[in-house]
């Protein structure tokens, strides 16, 4: 006659199932109270922080369980492997998080002139009360900064900032991000400067730009840019790309549109002389002494 064996089930391993399936729902919460939900960042980094805490509460309690099934025989394993599978799509994410904030340089607020970066006037007005501080950083912060990016430096070029205006509006508008401040140049050795506000497109943080353009010479312009994080003591590197991509993308636009550029700052200049309307014709001093003689 055939025995008849029965397993008991590791309750433990079903629990650490329950741990994993759990982890993802509220991974998923946090990324949508950041992007979506408006609320501060810290509250989604807290509910991700659970779910990271439900993920490693679940590989503990499979280990224990791993442990009863191994040598007592007792059923589960295919909800162990769903608990490990389950646990790496909240872990993962996590180290690649965990990676970039250990190797990359600890800013939120980056600028391609760290003697003399812009400032920021209009984006004061958005900040929050526990947001960053938008003032300039410490002389000992932008030193580290210099060395940290040596790509970020100021750039010139051989246009009139007139010309760059037209350059930086473009491409803000190509960007989409929001203008705070545009301020055009009122004489020939004044400053023209630009504040932008943007948003993530994965994560939903806030991040501000202020652009200065300023005469370097004869047909030479210097192009300052910096970006600031809104929220967090590191950027991972974000606001240095931004910076690069726009001035990349500007100096694109030059290199095609420049031609363009030129004729639409005469018709510029065309439209301001007509508005201005005809300018008064002198009379000549010997009119009325013929007309009496």
């Amino acid at each position: 006659m055939a025995g008849i064996y029965k397993f008991k089930t590791s309750r433990l391993a079903h629990w650490a199932l329950w741990f994993a399936r759990l982890s993802i729902p509220v991974a998923i919460l946090s990324f949508l109270l950041m992007r979506f939900g408006g609320l501060h960042p810290s509250i989604a980094l807290y509910c991700f922080v659970a779910s990271v805490c439900l993920a490693l509460l679940s590989i503990l309690t499979s280990w224990v369980a791993f442990h009863a099934i191994w040598f007592d025989g007792q059923k589960g394993g295919r909800a162990l492997w769903g608990a490990f599978l389950r646990s790496l799509v909240v872990l993962l994410p996590t180290l690649v998080f965990a990676y970039f904030y250990f190797t990359l340089p600890p800013f939120s607020d980056l600028s391609t002139n760290p003697l003399d970066p812009p400032e920021f006037v209009a984006a004061w007005q958005i900040r929050g009360d526990s947001d960053n501080a938008l003032s300039v950083a410490s002389l000992d912060m932008r030193e580290r900064q210099a060395l940290a990016y040596p790509a970020l430096k100021s750039q010139t070029y051989a246009q009139s900032v007139a010309l760059m205006q037209l350059a930086i509006a473009d491409e803000l508008a190509k960007n989409e991000w929001q203008i705070l401040r545009a301020e055009e140049q009122q004489d020939e050795d004044g400053n023209a400067y630009y504040e932008a506000y943007t948003r993530s497109v994965f994560t939903g943080l806030r991040y501000v730009v202020s652009i200065r353009l300023s005469p370097a010479g004869e047909d030479e312009t210097r192009l300052d840019m910096r970006s600031a994080s809104l929220w967090g003591p590191r950027d991972f590197g974000m606001n240095a790309r931004r910076i690069l991509g726009f001035i990349s993308g500007v100096e694109s636009r030059l290199d095609t549109n420049a031609q363009r550029y030129e004729l639409k700052l005469e018709e510029i200049e065309r439209l301001r002389r007509l508005q201005r309307g005809p300018i008064p014709r002198p009379k000549p001093e010997n009119l009325g002494q013929s007309a009496t003689g």
